[in-house]
């Protein structure tokens, strides 16, 4: 047995070494940390974000390279940039590098704080820039631009009159004015005055054959409105939402107009998803809640199969079942080849869970001028056919960030449409279609004497 002088001795020897090597530790970790940060604040940006971008896409990108030139308008980058944005150009279409400010635009944008006219179009050639989208709450919006419009010239307070001959001619003169400078954009049959604004967009609205729901966000309040607009063609038993991206107030605002669909006592429901090219897998879920929360249905919304072999479920918020779609309600969707992403994964919960019918999915079948007027790119009667998901890494150091394709993505019933979209194979019937978007809309006109009476 030891006795006590012995065991203050070792104590104290042993006490002296355990604070030796805390000593050494804390030592290391300063040398290690010192140099972590000297090497981060003192190496080029160019080598550190490189670096850190080469391991994220090492690490989660789970797409193609491209083969072959790659083209890329690099003007107005730094060198940096410039080899960020060539090391994204190799990746799928899908993929991205956004600068610090780029990715702060974007995060804007898609929260649904907009700047701009609001209007979508396409240039033909010897006409002008046909309409075929115009965002809600937006200046173009509130001045009553139609799809199908074609705008031919613009002109600026105190300045000659510009034709369009080309798109660049078109998004030259808008871009060239001022927030809040008032400007005009003649059209074949008339005129707009418009200024560039920031605005808040709403994404959805209901048509019946007696009003118009739709929601305008001004200042810190948010407000509905009915207007006296109607779809006078719908049957009395129908209501139609238009769903333009799945960004924002978009769940909201579908959830709001279902409410309002319920209060009515339709029976029929066409939302039309042609031309959204999808938007957050979030409000995806959020909205998909709307469709399912008045059933007993599983509770996953898609599955993300991953690089290195892993899944992640992504479920449906539910909803109180007054919150939510009857289900007896026939439920139809228009799409064409730009009904993408979130809105095919919409679709396959919809369908996955028996709410809607292959048959009811209406595809646009478009004529030869626009096909031709679209190249060699142009599909037909099918959705686009985007099956995988992107997944966006911030640089928490610089602000930069890659958006990379990340997952294959499969509906609940295990069904991926990834380069094939949904067609007539599928069960799913066709409507005539002159363009993505026309003034009287024939296509709907058509799908509702047809398929829904």
């Amino acid at each position: 047995m030891e006795n006590k002088e012995t065991i203050v001795k070792n104590s104290g020897r042993k006490l002296k070494i355990a604070l030796s090597a805390v000593l050494a530790a804390v030592i290391l970790c300063g040398v290690f940390f010192a140099g972590f940060y000297t090497r981060k604040f003192t190496l080029p940006a160019e080598v550190d974000s490189y670096a850190w971008a080469t391991e994220v896409i090492e690490n989660n990108y789970c797409g193609e390279r491209k083969k072959g030139d790659i083209k890329l308008d690099l003007d107005g980058y730094t060198p940096a940039e410039v080899s960020l944005k060539a090391l994204a150009g190799t990746l799928d279409d899908y993929s991205a590098y956004y600068t610090a400010k780029e990715y702060a635009e974007v995060l804007k944008d898609n929260s649904g704080e907009k700047s701009g006219v609001g209007v979508t179009t396409n240039f033909i050639k010897d006409r002008g820039a046909y309409v075929v989208g115009v965002s809600g709450n937006s200046p173009a919006f509130k001045e009553n631009v139609q799809t199908g419009d074609v705008f031919v010239a613009g002109q600026a307070v105190g300045a000659e009159r510009v034709e369009f001959k080309s798109a660049a001619d078109f998004s030259g003169f808008v871009n060239a004015r001022a927030t809040g400078e008032k400007f005009t954009l003649f059209t074949e049959n008339g005129s707009y005055n418009l200024s560039k604004e920031e605005y808040a967009a709403s994404y959805a609205v209901m048509y019946t054959a007696t009003a118009e729901y739709g929601f305008c966000y001004g200042g810190d309040k948010d407000y509905y409105y009915r207007l006296t607009t109607k779809m006078d063609f719908l049957p009395s038993d129908t209501a139609y939402i238009k769903l333009s991206q799945f960004y924002g107030n978009a769940a909201n605002e579908v959830g709001y107009l279902i409410s309002k669909f319920n209060e009515e006592n339709k029976s029929k429901l066409i939302l039309d998803l042609r031309n959204n090219g999808g938007g957050y897998v979030s409000v995806m879920q959020n909205m998909a809640g709307y469709f399912l929360s008045g059933g007993d249905y599983s509770r996953e919304a898609m599955i993300a199969e991953y690089k290195n072999g892993g899944k992640s479920v992504f479920g449906w918020r539910n909803y109180p079942a007054e919150s939510a779609l009857k289900e007896e309600t026939e439920v139809y969707v228009l799409a064409n080849s730009n009904t993408a992403s979130a809105s095919e994964a919409l679709i396959g919960v919809l369908v996955s869970y028996g709410v809607l019918e292959y048959e009811n999915i209406i595809l646009s079948d478009y004529t030869e001028n626009y096909l031709s007027w679209v190249g060699a790119n142009a599909k037909t009667e099918r959705t686009y056919g985007k099956g995988i998901m992107q997944t966006t890494f911030k640089n928490d150091f610089t602000g930069e960030a890659f958006k990379l394709t990340t997952a294959r993505i499969l509906w609940p019933n295990g069904k991926c449409i990834h380069n094939v979209g949904l067609t007539p194979a599928d069960g799913c019937r066709t409507a005539p279609a002159d363009w993505t978007a026309t003034a009287n809309d024939e296509e709907l006109r058509f799908a509702v004497k047809n398929y829904m009476q």
